[in-house]
């Protein structure tokens, strides 16, 4: 896998690492120093933004991530476990998992699992809005509106964190994404172990990613690591794919930006939730 950012659209300021420019020259910009990450469940910020966690700790930054939920949820149905003993398994996991890229700072909101979007919006914004003036991110990073597979709390944490990074009105958004070029890579395995709890997600046009983060062979087995502490949820994925496959499937990380129509329709429809109209 490539070891760089690589980017058709660069904000010029915000990449770590060898960024390939318009005229195919390479340049060399500076990372985040301090990165917010909003999600849904333990497992989703290792998924999605460990080789970005990772490259902002290695030089030098600091990294937040905020758990909506515990994700006491994702476990088989003969788990025997009570509530409370599956979300302090998951709350320790995710501890695990992060310390294996050097990031210490968790925060937990406790929300349900499966019912991010049955929780007070109003309190739940008011508690990011605050950790954003914590942290003061340069960039806040989320799932985007269609939570990448349509899972309800994952479309809830964007809504949710979106709202409460327009509030704080500090530094960037950044949406997780799967690039359509991915999406056709990884097809026909995702269709042979039935991969997605919900549905595919909406595949990013080249044009529209901000960056690509291709992981070198280090940046590889520090993210295989953190997902190696999320266990009880990856053990079984790593089985269905086989570890090679696993490893070139997780090697890829990719983030646009949100849409002014996004942002638009975000504030609409909390505006809409805070006044009780259904």
């Amino acid at each position: 896998m490539r070891s760089d950012f690589t980017t058709p659209r660069s904000t010029g300021q915000l990449i770590v690492g060898p960024v390939t420019a318009p005229d195919h020259s390479t340049v060399y910009l500076s990372a985040p120093r301090r990165v917010l990450g909003i999600w849904a469940h333990p497992d989703d910020e290792a998924y999605l933004s460990a080789g970005l966690m990772d490259r902002v700790v290695r030089a030098g930054g600091h990294v937040t991530v905020v758990a909506l939920s515990d994700g006491e949820a994702g476990f088989p149905d003969d788990d025997t476990r009570p509530i409370g003993a599956r979300r302090m398994l998951r709350r320790n996991e995710l501890r695990t998992a992060m310390s294996e890229i050097g990031v210490t700072d968790l925060r937990f909101l406790g929300l349900a699992d499966g019912g991010v979007d049955d929780a007070d919006p109003g309190a739940v914004t008011d508690a990011l809005v605050e950790i954003i003036e914590d942290v003061r991110p340069e960039v806040t990073v989320t799932f985007g509106p269609d939570g990448i597979t349509g899972h309800v709390d994952h479309v809830a944490c964007s809504g949710l964190a979106t709202q409460a990074w327009r509030l704080a009105a500090h530094g960037q958004l950044w949406y997780a994404a799967k690039t359509e070029r991915w999406l056709q890579r990884w097809r026909a395995l995702h269709d042979r172990i039935g991969l997605w709890m919900t549905e595919p997600p909406n595949g990013l046009p080249d044009a529209d990613v901000l960056t690509c983060i291709g992981l070198g062979a280090a940046e590889l087995d520090r993210k295989r690591a953190a997902l190696d502490g999320h266990a009880s949820q990856t053990a079984a994925v790593v089985a269905a794919f086989g570890e090679d496959d696993y490893r070139q499937w997780i090697g890829e990380e990719t983030f646009r930006l949100p849409t002014a129509a996004e942002l638009v329709e975000t504030g609409a429809r909390r505006a809409l939730a805070g006044s009780g109209v259904a």
